[in-house]
């Protein structure tokens, strides 16, 4: 398995490239991602990977700068620069360093492809005999974690598959008799951002590393979470008991607070057997997490030792709620930030609170807040990203929310009164013009907005008189239009460069809009081109 590192600015133009990749073959993943040359430069050291699909044009380091300090640092990595620019700076550039590839955007599935291969090829050539183990390894582990991370969340369930896999990964001997312990992580947020410049998979690299270190059995077997922000540990029971994986555990809290600042969150099941049951002890060590204390300092460890439920302290009664509904239908900011200030006073007022119990109170509220927007005419109806649940494990994030809640309310009732409906439909159609070829949706669009998809619909269609299937389908076939009458390429290709994978579905579409097939069109643009050169 070969790994790439998508570097670019734009998040959009990484999801792009990404998604590409994804298409293209079994043996090429994509590993990391990065916002610039900088960024990058950090993240190799901890994720190596064999392929950098770079930007040229990026802030903080460009495209030149890093490709002179990758080719200092790293000669082994094959490069392949996508750029929107031809300049013959940056050519000379790609050049100079080797470059294996120089593809122009828009970028088709083709081009990428013939660059990728090309990139393979390369490193097939330098390989040796210590590489190709190092990449079986590592082929190991990334299976290891995706298959992991699916019988985790029962997108595995089939138990001969299950058992099949485990012996194919080498990871049965594993599951006799084991706990699994999910490590999370106070300040997290707030770390990473400061620190990995926002890149939460960085962090994670460094807390992996640092966990790896601890154990001092070889090889432990960790994956992370879906979220990518929770860490999982298969514990063997012939290896720890209580009380080992209480000093392991305290000595990674000691170490990741010396040298990041953060502290340790862990839930832990009880002892399972066999694979089959990981869903299960998965579970109960989750439920474990949100049992630890919230305001608790330091490392915090809740091992499961029943199945009873823990019941919620009730921080919110029936009748605050329906005051929180009530406030927000009247549209009274006083009455709202009273309310708020409320909870968290109750919060920071009982020490005995579990993680679980802000985590249901914060549930509580976003509905209770949307509940009261549904009845009032509003534009953002986007204003709960349950997201923010795997952050808040202190009161300054619980607090941080509120503030943000309280700023969306306020800038909710001022755009009922104040709002001009055209302005973010422009906003919207300037997005597509450069955006169109990608695999985007109503509500992908809507979510990136912070509109409500129902009311973006309506809007957007009394601002252009299109709705949005039609005006995204026109820009394509306009944009296919002018490419069957300028360049030569062929059919697929277009199709690929407006956003079609499927050839004959693209030439459905485009007999429907112009009332030609592609070929048809071309060949009747020639036509009038001659008639009018005689």
């Amino acid at each position: 398995m070969y790994k790439v590192m998508v570097v670019d600015d734009e998040q959009w133009g990484r999801k792009s490239i990404r998604k590409l990749i994804d298409e293209l073959s079994t043996i090429v993943e994509v590993a990391a991602e990065a916002k610039h040359g900088e960024e990058a430069l950090q993240l190799i050291q901890i994720s190596k990977p064999d392929i950098v699909v770079t930007d040229m044009n990026m802030p903080v380091m460009d495209g030149k700068a890093f490709l002179e300090k990758l080719y200092a640092l790293h000669k082994e990595i094959k490069v392949i620069v996508i750029s929107g620019y031809s300049e013959f700076e940056y050519l000379k550039a790609a050049l100079t360093y080797q470059v294996c590839d120089y593809v122009l955007k828009p970028v088709s599935i083709l081009d990428l492809n013939k660059a990728i291969a090309k990139a393979i090829e390369a490193l097939e050539k330098d390989g040796d005999l210590r590489q190709q183990k190092h990449h079986a390894s590592t082929s190991l582990k990334l299976k290891q974690e995706v298959f992991l991370q699916h019988v985790s969340y029962e997108r595995i369930v089939n138990n001969s598959d299950i058992t099949k896999h485990a012996e194919e990964f080498k990871i049965t001997q594993y599951f006799n008799q084991y706990r699994i312990a999910i490590i999370t992580f106070r300040q997290f947020k707030a770390v990473s951002e400061n620190k990995f410049h926002g890149n939460a998979d960085l962090f994670m690299f460094s807390l992996e590393n640092i966990w790896t270190e601890i154990i001092a059995i070889e090889a432990p077997l960790v994956y992370k979470a879906d979220d990518r922000m929770k860490l999982c540990f298969i514990m063997p029971a012939v290896y720890y008991d209580s009380l080992t994986i209480k000093q392991i555990f305290r000595e990674f809290q000691q170490a990741v607070h010396n040298t990041l600042k953060v502290d340790v969150v862990v839930g832990i099941s009880r002892i399972y057997e066999k694979i089959e049951t990981l869903p299960s002890a998965f579970e109960r060590a989750l439920k474990q997490l949100w049992l630890n204390k919230f305001h608790e300092t330091g490392l915090s460890i809740s091992m499961a030792d029943s199945e009873a439920a823990v019941p919620h302290i009730e921080i919110l009664t029936t009748f605050d709620l329906n005051a929180v509904k009530q406030a927000i239908v009247n549209k009274n900011e006083k009455v709202i930030k009273g309310l708020l200030e409320q909870v968290i006073n109750r919060i920071k007022g009982n020490k005995d609170l579990l993680i679980q119990d802000v985590y249901y109170t914060y549930t509580q509220l976003a509905e209770a807040v949307a509940g009261g927007m549904k009845e009032i005419p509003v534009l953002n109806q986007t204003l709960f990203d349950y997201h923010t649940l795997q952050y808040m494990m202190e009161m300054d994030e619980f607090m941080l929310y509120i503030r943000k809640l309280n700023a969306m309310i306020a800038d909710t009732f001022f755009q009922i009164g104040n709002h001009d409906s055209s302005f973010p439909v422009q906003e919207i159609t300037a997005f597509l013009q450069k955006h169109y070829f990608e695999e985007i949706s109503l509500v992908d669009v809507s979510t990136r907005f912070h509109i409500e998809p129902s009311y973006f619909s309506k809007l957007f269609k009394a601002v252009t008189n299109e709705n949005f299937i039609e005006y995204v389908t026109r820009l394509r076939m306009e944009k296919a239009c002018e490419l069957l009458n300028n360049t030569e390429q062929k059919v697929n290709e277009i199709a690929e460069l407006t956003g079609y994978e499927n050839q004959r579905y693209f030439s459905q579409v485009f007999k429907k809009f112009t009332g030609k097939t592609p070929s048809e069109y071309r060949e009747a643009q020639e036509g009038t081109m001659q008639i009018t050169k005689k």
